[in-house]
């Protein structure tokens, strides 16, 4: 009895623990971000920044664990990104983006993946690694492109063909990696594999995942469009209904359940994406936008615990494996960095020739969706949850790539708009 106790009660601090080093997390990055941004540097990198210096701190103290422990943080965190990117597509503003917009994506979108994965593949990569990279390097960071492009008030084809871009780009990028992560999974199994078991699991998932996404959306898009506009408590209400569709969709994502024999995994990005699409397009456009003010007011600790969690599991990956073979960490690093570029590029070129684009949307638009942060990064750390083996090495690449592209990227955007000529300041 003593002993359960004790147990009970080494549990409860541990839990208490956690608690203030989630408190901790959140203040400390909120600063060292703000701070970053004084001196023209994107927050998420001062975030990133604040968990590594906070991962050393807990490692000499011997609470790095509790980063471990902290996981369902970043699950939630991933799903309300999901869930934001899952509200932007609305059906009527992808219509009127037309078709040069959709089919630029896509393109840029299959190239980058391609040509990652192939280029990973050929040197020795693991090919269920390479294919995680490959679906990974498909997103891009619309924020720091966003924010470049109203302070230098930019107009024109570019521009106009960007924007709506970078908004599709990451949920085409989540599809693909549901699709390859579930293939991935497949591969890495090391059972013997039949080429229908390979096709039938990711189907599987990417399937159940649209299906339960939809059916939490239409039950929260119900409820949203029945709150009267006057009342008081909407905002409330739209808050707390997010709340209950995003951790629904992670917790029955991560979950799984059966049917009879069948075991059915979920993508914990794609399904909360897909609630999203659905309430998006159920309600009206101010009903959105209302919709938009509410959740943006609880996500910011989420996100800021979200980026230093990652910072924190980089430093303490690195301090708690002796076997990192360092050479081939760093050749995977710059050949990533590398390859996303030239896909980013080839692709949108590629694109761009096929729809007859403008000469400045053809010559600059790759090199405007190089800034790569959020859903990168949601993306390695599920990847790191699914692949015990090679998912630190995973997490450890695209964090690095990140900081990268954090500095290169949006002076990437910046070149293209002046040489674009769509500059007016």
């Amino acid at each position: 009895m003593t002993d359960l106790l004790n147990i009970l009660s080494s549990s409860n601090v541990a839990n208490y623990e956690a608690l203030l080093v989630m408190g901790t997390i959140v203040v400390v990055g909120m600063f060292v971000g703000k701070l970053f941004e004084r001196i023209k540097i994107p927050n998420i990198t001062g975030y990133i920044f604040a968990g590594l210096i906070l991962g050393f701190v807990l490692f000499q103290i011997g609470l790095d664990d509790i980063v471990h422990m902290l996981e369902i943080v970043s699950s939630v965190a991933l799903g309300f990104i999901a869930y934001g990117i899952g509200r932007e597509l609305i059906f009527s503003k992808l219509r009127k983006s037309g078709k040069e917009v959709i089919v630029i994506t896509i393109m840029q979108a299959v190239f980058t993946t391609a040509i990652v994965s192939l280029g990973l593949i050929l040197f020795k990569v693991p090919v269920a690694v390479a294919l995680i990279f490959g679906a990974i390097a498909t997103a891009t960071e619309p924020a720091s492109i966003m924010l470049l492009t109203k302070r230098m008030k930019t107009k024109g084809p570019l521009t106009d063909t960007l924007i709506p871009l970078v908004g599709l780009d990451d949920a085409v990028g989540i599809v693909i990696f549901g699709i390859l992560l579930s293939v991935g999974k497949s591969l890495n199994s090391g059972a013997e594999l039949h080429i229908s078991e390979i096709i039938l699991d990711p189907a599987l998932e990417v399937i159940f995942s649209i299906l339960i996404g939809v059916a939490i959306g239409l039950f929260c898009g119900f409820i949203i469009k029945s709150v009267k506009a006057r009342n008081d408590d909407k905002y409330e209400t739209f808050l707390n209904v997010s709340i209950f569709g995003v951790f629904a969709a992670v917790a029955i994502s991560k979950i799984g359940f059966n049917i009879g024999d069948l075991q059915i995994h979920l993508s914990p990005i794609l399904t909360p994406m897909v609630l999203g699409v659905t309430v998006a397009n159920i309600v009206s456009r101010v009903r959105s936008h209302e919709m938009d003010l509410a959740v943006d007011k609880f996500t910011p600790p989420i996100l800021i615990a979200f980026f230093t969690l990652a910072g924190a599991e980089l430093i303490s990956a690195f301090l708690n494996q002796s076997n990192i073979a360092y050479g081939a960490m760093i050749t995977t690093i710059v050949l990533y960095i590398t390859l996303r570029i030239v896909g980013k590029i080839s692709g949108a070129w590629v694109g761009a020739k096929m729809m007859h684009s403008v000469d400045s949307v053809r010559k600059y638009l790759g090199i405007s969706l190089l800034p790569q942060a959020g859903v990168a990064l949601g993306m390695a750390y599920q990847a790191r949850t699914d692949f015990a083996e090679h998912g630190v090495t995973i997490l450890i690449v695209i964090l690095v790539a990140t900081l990268f592209y954090a500095l290169i990227g949006p002076i990437g955007v910046k070149y293209s708009l002046i040489k674009a000529k769509e500059t007016n300041v």
